[in-house]
């Protein structure tokens, strides 16, 4: 990797992204839809892209031979708008002279389609991307600890210093921090053995629902309790939140996470635990732990986000 184009960069995901290649020292540039004061880390270069403009991406693809790919969620976004976003990006860098391209899914991805819109344009995504003339890793992030900090999580936790979320009691889920998924695509960015791969990542240990209560009680110096929220309750909750009022967007998105919830919780193996002790030591990568990540951001100092 030489210079590299964030595309998402304006999103928390990509910006962990930008900062974590920043702090390795890689010249690199967030891709903005707006051509004004775009939201992107401060001294950090923009390009204008739309990725539903084919237009305007051979220019701005021209500058860079890495990309680092993030993409709307199809539970929140039309699945045909996102994934007609990607061919536009796909066929402009396997026309250009884009050499490396790491694709961050934000969730996990199975090895075959599951039914679940979210899951499964993320799983066309990814096939159409490893089939391509690019070189290219997918990484597939298993949960990230900042969710703890969004308007469906946040208010149980302020409030009530309860952490409410749809887990079974004793379905161990391996929380990752944005910043770690950002120092593991340079990791993938850098090595010749990922292209080609899809890779599962997640934090460094596997904790159920009460030990990362626990983990949370210990960093803050508060009592943190555990509740396994009804996953019905959670989809609708996250319906509410994301439709912007519309019954039926609602409708939809509660539907498709309520599905793909109750898998997370079913499935044998789960799609929440993944062992990381190999790619630590291959990668000489340290990760955050629940209670590191916690003690690095207080409870109180929490803005509300959606």
């Amino acid at each position: 990797m030489e210079t590299v184009l964030v595309i998402g960069a304006t999103g928390d995901q990509g910006a962990a992204q930008v900062a974590a290649l920043r702090s390795a020292g890689y010249p690199v540039a967030g891709a903005s839809r707006s051509r004004e004061n775009p939201v992107l880390p401060c001294g950090t270069p923009t390009v204008y892209l739309d990725l539903l403009e084919p237009g305007t991406l051979p220019p701005a693809l021209a500058a860079f031979d890495t990309v680092f790919l993030n993409l709307p969620s199809a539970s929140f976004s039309d699945p045909q708008t996102v994934i007609d976003g990607f061919e536009n990006f796909l066929a402009a860098a396997q026309a250009g002279d884009v050499k490396r391209i790491v694709f961050n899914s934000s969730l996990y991805v199975a090895d075959e389609p599951k039914g679940f819109p979210a899951h499964d344009t993320r799983y066309h995504i990814i096939e159409r991307l490893l089939a391509s003339t690019v070189n290219a890793t997918a990484v597939c992030p298993v949960i990230f600890l900042e969710n703890l900090m969004r308007g469906w999580a946040l208010p149980s936790l302020r409030e009530h210093r309860v952490l409410s979320y749809p887990h079974a009691d004793e379905l161990p889920v391996s929380w990752i921090s944005l910043a770690d998924l950002g120092r593991i695509m340079i990791c993938l960015g850098e090595d010749p053995a990922a292209v080609g791969r899809k890779v599962i990542v997640g934090g460094p240990e596997a904790l159920r629902g009460r030990e990362t209560a626990a983990a949370l009680s210990r960093a803050w110096g508060e009592r943190i309790g555990f509740e396994s929220l009804p996953v019905a309750a959670f989809a609708a909750k996250m319906g509410e939140l994301f439709a912007g009022g519309e019954r039926s967007a609602a409708d939809r998105i509660a539907a498709d996470l309520e599905a793909i919830y109750r898998w997370y919780n079913d499935a044998e193996p789960s799609p929440f635990t993944v062992a990381m002790d190999d790619f630590q030591a291959r990668y000489r990568l340290k990760l955050t732990t629940v209670y590191d990540w916690a003690r690095q951001n207080p409870l109180l100092a929490w803005r509300p986000v959606l």
